[in-house]
């Protein structure tokens, strides 16, 4: 068993919904602190409210919140950790590894024949150690799949 996702996902998920949050207590600040939100509120809310609306949809169009905290390769399939849920997906049910990049940032998406409690398809950070390595992370998601397939053993992965 080893961890074949990026240890750090949940604090980075954090990391993202935190540094929205603060860019919008920062336009707000400078309203707050002379005390014109008070006594005419309509134009320094509706500025910070098109400012969060906009920050809310940009993060929800962003796929980094459905990405799996944790997977862990398990020999017979893969351990997936999103948030408190936890589902072992047997190599079975796995149709296709491929690697998806978006932002600059390299994920592995993990597609199912049968839908699990986290969805049709599993997505995740690769190590922090192939990051910059594309071959590295397509060697890994090759790996799931040829396991997946059937061709491959759980050692020809390591």
């Amino acid at each position: 068993m080893h961890v074949i996702s990026f240890k750090n996902t949940a604090l980075f998920k954090q990391g993202i919904w935190l540094s929205a949050t603060a860019l919008i207590v920062s336009a707000l600040a400078p309203f707050l602190l002379d005390g014109s939100l008070w006594r005419n509120p309509a134009p320094g809310l509706a500025g910070v409210c098109a400012f969060g609306v906009f920050f809310g949809y940009f993060l929800r169009k962003l796929p980094f919140h459905r990405l799996a905290d944790e997977v862990v390769d398990c020999g017979e399939g893969i351990t997936v950790r999103r948030g408190s849920s936890l589902e072992v997906i047997p190599f079975s049910n796995i149709v296709s590894a491929e690697v998806t990049s978006s932002v600059g940032l390299h994920r592995i998406t993990v597609r199912l024949r049968e839908p699990s409690k986290l969805g049709r398809q599993i997505e995740f950070l690769p190590q922090a150690s192939l990051w910059s390595n594309l071959p590295g992370v397509r060697r890994v998601a090759a790996g799931l799949a040829e396991r997946a397939s059937g061709r491959a053993s759980p050692r020809d992965a390591l």
